[in-house]
């Protein structure tokens, strides 16, 4: 089979925005079909909405000619709705095969009472694509078959630290806003803090909106001094802290597949969760990570001192976490690229 020339939609990469914005899993999928040879046209790379979605529709329109298949996004809020169902409308108008990613964690919520702009977009595209089970799940209620694709990550920019012994050195790293609940953090540290006064935690991302309160209730729990914030961060700076921290800890309000925990697996780090949204799809508890519920900072307390205090268990942890990464592989994420285009050809 010959490989069909693509149209990925997304927020990409390039020398003028890579200082403001993260980067996406449109990126990342733009990069593995270019290293497998595939011709690709990104679309887009400006960081203002409303450019994005004019460029957006105007290369759908522009480069109609050059592409066979279009991979669209659809995340949970509103703007990204409208945006993938514009653009799948416009790409059938002009009879193209679609794609679409559903990446967004708040989704079967969402649905729940309002389904009908969600089930419109997906039903109109040719193939629905989920990077987990979690979505795929819930979606079945709507008679919506998706195919299992799991977001894809490059796992030799991550290199495996041995962990001898589990120390009280937290990793966070998210962005700053309500959806990953920082604040939690903050209240886990301070309470572990309780038993050992060596704690620490480094918190890392992009504020948006909640770096502030953040720090003000660091400070309040008097454990600012000991909470390190860099900021974004590159492979390279996760790679180093990896080596100093010991334990990822996640308190998000609602996730889907969330890629930062295979980092943490291929890291060596083991992972401390809440188990909300598409989580427990992700990982299975006591195996290859440790679940508690949403904002029990006393449970994941107690989970982190388990971590600690038994380090042989801890070790069969991350090493089951570190076998489940090699799931994320790049050339099984293409094979299963590669059998969908089959099946649309």
């Amino acid at each position: 089979m010959s490989k069909p020339n693509l149209l990925i939609v997304g927020l990409f990469l390039n020398e003028k925005n890579k200082q403001i914005i993260m980067r996406t899993a449109a990126d990342q999928l733009a990069e593995l079909f270019q290293k497998h040879q595939y011709s690709i046209i990104k679309t887009s790379y400006y960081p203002n909405k409303i450019k994005r979605f004019l460029d957006t529709f105007f290369t759908i329109l522009s480069k109609k000619n050059k592409y066979k298949i279009a991979i669209v996004p659809l995340y949970g809020g509103t703007a990204s709705l409208l945006w993938a169902t514009v653009s799948v409308y416009l790409l059938k108008l002009i009879n193209k095969q679609t794609v679409l990613i559903i990446h967004g964690g708040s989704i079967p919520e969402r649905m729940k009472t309002k389904p009908n702009g969600y089930l419109r977009v997906i039903k109109k595209s040719d193939k629905v694509v989920c990077p987990s089970n979690f979505i795929i799940h819930h979606l079945k209620q709507y008679d919506v078959n998706a195919l299992l694709i799991e977001n894809v990550l490059n796992l030799s920019d991550y290199q495996f630290h041995q962990k001898n012994e589990i120390h009280p050195k937290l990793f966070w790293m998210r962005t700053f806003e309500d959806a990953y609940n920082p604040l939690m953090a903050v209240h886990v540290l301070s309470t572990l803090k309780k038993k050992y006064a060596n704690a620490t935690m480094v918190m890392a991302g992009r504020d948006d909106g909640l770096l502030h309160a953040t720090q003000t209730l660091a400070k309040e729990l008097n454990v600012n001094n000991t909470i390190t914030y860099p900021g974004y961060i590159t492979n390279k700076q996760k790679n180093e802290l990896a080596e100093q921290c010991d334990v990822y800890i996640c308190t998000n309000k609602i996730d889907n597949a969330p890629v930062t925990f295979i980092e943490m697996f291929c890291l060596g780090l083991p992972v401390v969760s809440v188990n909300v949204g598409g989580i427990p799809f992700l990982v299975n508890d006591g195996e290859n990570a440790l679940l508690v519920n949403y904002n029990d900072v006393e449970a994941m307390t107690e989970k982190i001192e388990w971590l600690i205090q038994n380090k042989n268990e801890a070790n069969k942890l991350i090493t089951n976490a570190f076998a489940t990464s090699r799931n994320y592989d790049e050339e099984i994420i293409i094979k299963k690229w590669e059998h969908l285009f089959e099946l649309n050809s």
